[in-house]
């Protein structure tokens, strides 16, 4: 008998929809029933909100940097090309914030010397055999399929504003997809980027990146994360980026040696650029 009344009551509250499954109702005012329990449970579930997208945005970003602290770090690309043959670079990089970033050659030997300044809205290149710093784009590629503003940005908030357009599986890793469309007036590297973050930590498990056409001209994993020495966090070391045109082609960029403090603000200037040289 109880069996029966309870069968009656779950069905007359799933014919009068979730009005059935308010406080109070009648219908199920035996609410301490487990189909009491669950019908609110599902009803929560369904009135939660969705993820804030920024909030998700700075959690991803929260990998590549370290909250608004001065930082510096050594990054090895690798370029891999089926026609072109492997190419290594080692590289210094010093961050003074989401906007500001000094990226220094160290080898090969022929392209020490060669270094790119970020500043605000300004990317700027100096060589050797240059007579002064010249402004660049962060378009242009730097090494195989790294772009200038792949190496010498760590965060995608300054440039990009982002908006939620599902929560689907990527490599098997359930996910946030995230659209993230250039802010106009900054040096966003890409006109949209469509980037995947774990559901349950945000960390970024892959990315797409689009041109000003619409056409996609890379994509990225991120394969590997540490926690680093005095951080307390996780943060990205692997990247790698392909060319979705030409499978052969893909550059590996491994970030290690993680310093967190005070940088000179002088190293972030035109003019300490031309010194380099």
């Amino acid at each position: 008998m109880q069996r029966r009344n309870f069968l009656a009551a779950a069905l007359a509250g799933l014919a009068l929809g979730p009005r059935a499954f308010a406080a109070g109702n009648p219908v199920m005012a035996a609410a301490g029933s487990p189909m009491a329990a669950s019908g609110s449970a599902l009803m929560a579930a369904a009135g939660a909100a969705a993820p804030d997208a920024e909030a998700l945005l700075a959690r991803a970003d929260d990998y590549r940097n370290f909250r608004g602290k001065a930082f510096s770090f050594d990054l090895a690309l690798t370029s891999f090309d089926a026609d072109d043959g492997d190419k290594s670079f080692e590289m210094k990089v010093e961050v003074l914030d989401s906007h500001t970033s000094l990226v220094m050659y160290d080898a090969p030997v022929s392209e020490r010397g060669k270094a790119l300044l970020m500043e605000r809205n300004n990317l700027w290149f100096s060589s050797p055999g240059a007579s002064k710093p010249i402004r660049i784009t962060p378009q242009q590629r730097l090494v195989g399929e790294a772009s200038n503003g792949d190496v010498a940005s760590t965060d995608f908030s300054g440039d990009y504003a982002p908006s939620l357009l599902a929560s689907e599986a990527a490599d098997g890793i359930d996910c946030h997809k995230l659209q993230l469309d250039a802010k106009p007036g900054t040096l966003a590297t890409y006109s949209r980027v469509h980037l995947w973050v774990r559901a349950d930590n945000a960390q970024p498990v892959r990315a797409e990146f689009f041109g000003p056409s619409g056409k996609l001209i890379k994509t990225a994993r991120y394969t590997r994360f540490e926690k680093v020495a005095g951080a307390g966090k996780a943060q990205l070391v692997e990247l790698e980026i392909a060319n979705p045109l030409n499978p052969g082609r893909r550059t590996v960029m491994k970030y290690r040696n993680f310093k967190v403090g005070e940088l000179p603000e002088s190293h972030f200037t035109v003019a300490y650029l031309g010194r380099l040289r």
